[in-house]
């Protein structure tokens, strides 16, 4: 009997946190298309699935626009070489791009993966790597801990994810709760600053930025059930079975 009471609280105590949970993607691709500035200053605007990506004007305090978009193939073919890319390069500011994400789910939601693919020519020697970094200015939020409520802001420059450039195409998928070693929230209405930073020996060096993908997953949780409702249940299902036993 008290095994089944055991057993009958613990499913009624989980149901109360048990959440329905959707993920959510935004992606570009095409850089060109979607570009609102010219061909060396990078600025975008685009929504998909309830969520909203700016590059370059709009986002953080600074902007930084990295140094606009390109259009060649490289006298490449294939999925990656669509001829539509952003690009790095020419000066220090320009190998920074600052990107927002604003949650217009309804809901809280974790920011699960930022995954992109970096190109280098196969001649140079740079850049070396990248940083994604959180900017906390302004009402920028990316909150880290269980939930919104119970979390903490992540401080300035926290990093979310780090990667090594090598020659050719890179493919990088940034896991943000394994990178940061918790959950990242944005609240519902509200948005996160980042800053993609390429880091280089040589200011000038240029490199190309391709299928651009965030996944999110956002969470509607259950109503809480009253604890004295909820006791009074159980205790009520446990003395039919007991009765039955009888």
């Amino acid at each position: 009997m008290n095994n089944i009471m055991k057993l009958l609280v613990t499913v009624a105590i989980a149901a109360t946190s048990i959440a329905n949970a959707a993920v959510h993607n935004i992606a570009i691709d095409d850089f060109v298309a979607l570009n609102n500035g010219d061909a060396n200053n990078l600025a975008i605007n685009t929504s998909a699935e309830d969520l909203n990506l700016i590059m370059g004007p709009g986002s953080s305090t600074l902007g930084r626009d990295a140094f606009g978009v390109g259009t060649s193939t490289f006298g490449q073919s294939g999925a990656w070489f669509d001829g539509s890319y952003a690009k790095f390069g020419n000066s220090a500011n320009q190998q920074l791009l600052d990107f927002r994400i604003t949650n217009n789910t309804g809901f809280d939601a974790i920011l699960n993966n930022i995954s992109f693919d970096i190109r280098r020519a196969p001649s140079n020697s740079n850049p070396t790597s990248y940083n994604l970094l959180y900017l906390n200015g302004g009402d920028s939020a990316l909150i880290k801990g269980a939930s919104v409520e119970a979390g903490t802001e992540m401080v300035n420059l926290a990093g979310l994810g780090t990667g090594n450039i090598v020659s050719g195409i890179n493919n990088f998928s940034n896991v943000i709760g394994t990178n940061i070693q918790g959950t990242a929230w944005i609240a519902n209405g509200g948005y996160a600053n980042i800053r993609l930073k390429i880091n280089t020996g040589n200011a000038s060096a240029g490199s190309q930025l391709d299928n651009f993908s965030i996944k999110m997953t956002s969470v509607e949780p259950v109503p809480e059930v009253s604890h004295y409702g909820l006791l009074t249940g159980v205790l009520a299902l446990a003395f039919v079975a007991r009765r039955r036993r009888s």
